[in-house]
């Protein structure tokens, strides 16, 4: 589906949905302008009708998942349900979802491969949905660990999966100022940082590490971490093996600061900064001859 500005309107719903979630004092309320954004979606032909069961059965999958008053069994069932939801959602398996063509084939400069994005509706609202039912609430914030942990992390990790990237040329040094940066930064940010550090930090790392602390197994939470970096890494070979080490070698990074924050968000601004790195300063996505 090519872009059309009014099909903009849903993603700007979601993200009224996604900041009501952050805050204790509004996120009783997200799923008010949650079901506007599907409503929304529908109206503009993002969802046709016979994408709404699947909308429906993720949310109320998730929903009894995460609800003590139900028996055990009928709990683990439901996560097996919100999980195959929100890989068929992320992997836009949906077929009655049409995601938003905002430009295709484009050449961001000289070296680099095209580039094509989608504003990708199923992964949004399964990013939105999993982060205020699952994920919330979290611990409360120390402020001041959490900045100077992301600050730290953030600066190093693009420096650190720099180093491989320009050493297997899949990127090389290339800084400008894109003119695709306004509709990729809210694309990036929602589609890709929040929908990814929710699932992989917020779901994966953080349910692993309280398995295996249930087992008395040492250092659990660092082999959650690098369970969840793996995973990762896994989900991008799709793109080949170079870029789905780097991603490892990313998720790493963001694991990082979810383990000493506990916090998703710290995660997904380490990962918004590396990908913005990117965009700014390397070859994006990669250079041509890749």
């Amino acid at each position: 589906m090519a872009m059309d500005i009014v099909q903009g309107l849903p993603f700007a719903i979601l993200w009224l949905a996604l900041g009501m979630a952050m805050f204790p004092q509004y996120c009783r309320g997200w799923p008010i302008p949650a079901c506007l954004s599907v409503a929304t979606a529908v109206g503009t032909g993002v969802v046709e009708w016979s994408g709404l069961p699947i909308i429906v059965l993720f949310s109320g999958v998730s929903l009894v998942a995460v609800q003590c008053t139900f028996s055990m069994p009928v709990r683990v069932v439901a996560w097996g349900g919100t999980l195959v939801c929100a890989v068929v959602l992320a992997a836009h398996e949906v077929p009655w979802i049409n995601n938003v063509l905002v430009f295709d084939a484009v050449t961001v400069s000289p070296l680099a491969a095209p580039y094509t994005l989608h504003w990708n509706y199923d992964k949004a609202l399964a990013g939105v949905v999993l982060y205020a039912v699952c994920v919330q609430p979290q611990r409360k914030i120390e402020w001041r660990r959490m900045f100077v942990a992301t600050a730290v992390i953030a600066a190093l990790t693009p420096l650190v999966v720099a180093m491989p990237a320009l050493g297997t040329n899949f990127v090389a040094w290339d800084p400008k100022w894109p003119s695709i940066l306004l509709l990729w930064v809210p694309s990036n940010l929602l589609v890709t940082c929040v929908a990814e550090e929710v699932f992989f930090r917020g779901l994966l790392q953080r349910y692993v590490a309280w398995a295996l602390r249930r087992t008395a197994l040492p250092a659990a939470s660092l082999v959650a971490l690098f369970v969840g970096a793996s995973a990762f890494g896994l989900a991008h070979l799709g793109g080949g093996i170079t870029y789905a080490v780097l991603a490892a070698v990313a998720g790493l990074g963001y694991g990082a600061v979810y383990h000493v924050t506990q916090r998703v968000e710290a995660s997904i601004i380490v990962h918004f900064i590396l990908n913005l790195a990117h965009l700014l300063l390397f070859t994006y996505p990669f250079l041509a001859a890749n």
